[in-house]
Parts: C-alpha cells; sequence; structure tokens
C-alpha cells in the first residue's frame, strides 16, 4: 500500500525556453542534464562565494518542454528574483504554478496521467516526490 503525503509547504515554479536546460547548468550545483523524465536531480542555489541560498528539486515535463522546479514555498519568490537576475539574453522564462507537491512512500505510487513523479534522489529509500497540476 502507497501511503501519499501533501507537502503544503512546497511550491513549484515552471523553467521554460530554449535555453532551460544550459541557463542552469551554469547555475545550480547539479548537473541539470540529468533530470528526466521519471528522473529528478536534487540541487542547490549558491552565491558566488559558495555560501547556500535554496535547494530544490528539478523535474521534467514528459513533453520536455520545460523544467519543474519543486522548492520551500518561503523561497519561491527569492529563487525566482534571482534566476531572472542571470537571464540575461537567454531563451528562459520562470514562472510560478499552482502545482501541488506529494511525497509518497512504502511503495510505487500509482501514476496519475498528469502526475510528474520521480524517486527522492537523496536516498532511496526516501520514497517518490509527485508533482500534481
Amino acid at each position: 500500500m502507497t501511503h501519499l503525503a501533501h507537502l503544503p509547504d512546497r511550491a513549484v515554479l515552471a523553467i521554460s525556453g530554449a535555453d532551460r536546460v544550459t541557463f542552469l547548468q551554469g547555475l545550480v550545483s547539479n548537473d541539470v542534464a540529468e533530470v528526466a523524465p521519471g528522473r529528478a536531480v536534487w540541487a542547490a542555489l549558491l552565491t558566488p562565494q559558495g555560501r547556500w541560498l535554496a535547494d530544490f528539486f528539478l523535474y521534467e515535463e514528459a513533453e520536455g518542454q520545460r523544467l519543474l522546479m519543486d522548492c520551500a514555498a518561503a523561497q519561491a519568490d527569492m529563487l525566482r528574483q534571482k534566476l531572472a537576475r542571470y537571464r540575461l539574453r537567454s531563451d528562459v522564462s520562470i514562472d510560478p504554478t499552482g502545482f501541488a507537491v506529494h511525497a509518497a512512500w512504502d511503495a510505487v505510487p500509482p501514476m496519475i496521467d498528469s502526475a510528474i513523479g520521480a524517486p527522492d534522489p537523496r536516498l532511496a529509500d526516501a520514497g517518490w516526490r509527485l508533482v500534481l497540476p
């Protein structure tokens, strides 16, 4: 039996545009090219001096048109502003979504057609993370 919990303290930002992967690749602490449908990446945004600003999960939608950033709701606006500051001429847009984040454990969750999900990349025993529109 799968257990599912809504995580109300999480927010989801959508990162779209032709340069979305290369844009994030130069800014975050993990390999964004590893993100694929069904495979999430856990990464962080750091200051130029290497101090932590925020950590988040990155997912790719099945269509491959957007990356979804699952972050702490309290940090979503700050992340959006920081990322927008580095956008320059990149073909990237960073937009808030109304998506909900859930955690699932004890079994692989039955996937809902509209859900974007992946095993928690931090620890295999941590279960799954799901983003639901």
